[in-house]
């Protein structure tokens, strides 16, 4: 259980060592990142693992943040104890079982929170473009069949994709044998002479491969 925080750079003098952030119940001190900018608003977070807790005031410490606050939750868990602390902030910290019980934890009893400012990190999101490809075929030649369908021949395909037309067909070659089925058909006659379009085979795989991509892009956190 990852602890999150909405924040605001409040402080972030580069002859400190550290930034001091603004967040709704307190403040946390945190270490410098590249880009930090005063009054920058982002989200933080901190690893459960990376709070250490103690019955008593821990006196003069390294860590930048010593919170006094009270237990108001503890879960067992496989990995040890999770310890919910109301200390202005809301945190969650894991423990094991021998600490908890060395400590004698227990709803209600007064702790204090240390959390280095180091394990204050900015939460960045990262927004992927997330692409499907086929055994046997590439994005590559995914995207040279999505520009033969709309340019309704190889060689149309072939210009849109920036490939000779003697690639174009080495690749429709590939793309069969990969699926053992043909993908394209020449359409003959018409304004232009003839074409190529998509069987149904072809139609049929970029469809499950848009689908693919849009359920991937759906995932959350992208």
């Amino acid at each position: 259980m990852m602890n999150r925080f909405a924040a605001t750079v409040e402080s972030c003098d580069r002859r400190d060592s550290h930034a001091w952030l603004r967040l709704k119940g307190g403040r946390l001190a945190a270490r410098l990142w590249p880009g930090i900018k005063l009054g920058q608003r982002l989200a933080v977070r901190i690893r459960p693992e990376d709070i250490i807790l103690g019955a008593d005031p821990p006196g003069r410490v390294s860590a930048r943040n010593v919170l006094p606050g009270h237990v108001a939750r503890i879960r067992s868990v496989p990995e040890g104890a999770l310890v919910t602390i109301e200390a202005g902030l809301v945190l969650t910290a894991l423990v094991t079982r021998d600490a908890a019980a060395d400590l004698r934890l227990r709803k209600g009893m007064p702790v204090f929170a240390l959390v280095k400012a180091t394990a204050v990190e900015p939460e960045e999101r990262v927004r992927a473009r997330f692409r499907v490809a086929i055994e046997g075929v590439g994005v590559e030649r995914l995207d040279f069949l999505r520009a033969v369908a709309r340019g309704g021949s190889l060689s149309a395909g072939a210009r849109e994709r920036g490939i000779s037309f003697r690639t174009a067909w080495a690749w429709i070659g590939a793309i069969n044998r990969a699926l053992g089925a043909p993908v394209v058909t020449r359409v003959r006659g018409g304004p232009g002479g003839g074409g190529a379009s998509l069987t149904p085979r072809g139609r049929a795989l970029l469809a499950e491969v848009e689908r693919g991509e849009s359920a991937l892009a759906g995932l959350r956190g992208f």
